[in-house]
């Protein structure tokens, strides 16, 4: 099956990834998946590098980002210019399908951003189901 890089939040309290990424991590991993949730932005910079470096053996099939990895501290603006103008550049580089996880506050307008750059977009709190469908239906492009 798929290598998948999932790049998310960390629950502050458990310093784990987050409840519900738990279930979707487990419903990937059920359906064969191999997958790498990483909670900080340099972790997620090399998996999405490493598909560029063919020294790096780790290969990603598919990368899931949940908007709350980068900059999620920032104001509302910010926010919405920093995925604009840097984190969409950065999820560029991992040629491969990419699937947003985008929370309430920012979803209309990252919208365009998101769709321009050919990534799917799933809002949050998204159905579990929703999200492995989209998975599937991105890796058998």
């Amino acid at each position: 099956m798929a290598n998948i890089l999932f790049g998310g939040p960390q629950e502050k309290e458990r310093g784990k990834p987050s409840p519900i990424h738990d279930d979707l991590v487990a419903r990937l991993k059920q359906k064969g998946h191999e997958v790498d949730y990483v909670v900080r932005g340099d972790e997620m910079m090399g998996g999405l590098t490493a598909t560029k470096d063919p020294m790096n053996p780790i290969k990603y099939d598919l990368v899931l980002y949940d908007t709350g990895l980068f900059y999620d501290q920032y104001k509302l603006r910010e926010r919405i210019n920093v995925f604009r103008n840097k984190v969409i550049h950065w999820l560029k580089l991992a040629q491969a399908p990419v699937i947003i996880l985008a929370d309430e506050e920012i979803e209309g307008k990252i919208r365009e951003s998101v769709q321009n750059a050919g990534f799917k977009q799933i809002n949050k709190p998204y159905n579990i189901d929703d999200v492995v469908r989209a998975v599937d239906s991105s890796l058998s492009c």
